[in-house]
């Protein structure tokens, strides 16, 4: 649970390897752009267990690193 005045934002695809993991790097960065980082819970998850435990796809990372965005992720189960 987030604490008070927390918010909370999880990103959900097929396998957490393109697009979820993706989106909380992204909005990781605009968050910690404007310094709000201590507000918010952000987290991204899978509805298949296809892709648990791997690496985001090398596209994704890639494109990440070409616009300075770090991608710190291991693709999990949404339960």
């Amino acid at each position: 649970m987030a604490a008070e005045g927390t918010r909370s934002v999880l990103f959900v695809c097929l396998g957490n390897i393109c697009r979820s993991p993706i989106a909380e790097s992204v909005f990781w960065k605009l968050v910690a752009d404007q310094n709000i980082s201590d507000k918010w819970r952000i987290d991204s998850a899978a509805t298949s267990a296809y892709e648990i435990g791997n690496s985001p796809h090398y596209r994704g990372q890639t494109c990440m690193q070409k616009h300075g965005i770090t991608m710190n992720h291991i693709a999990r189960f949404f339960h």
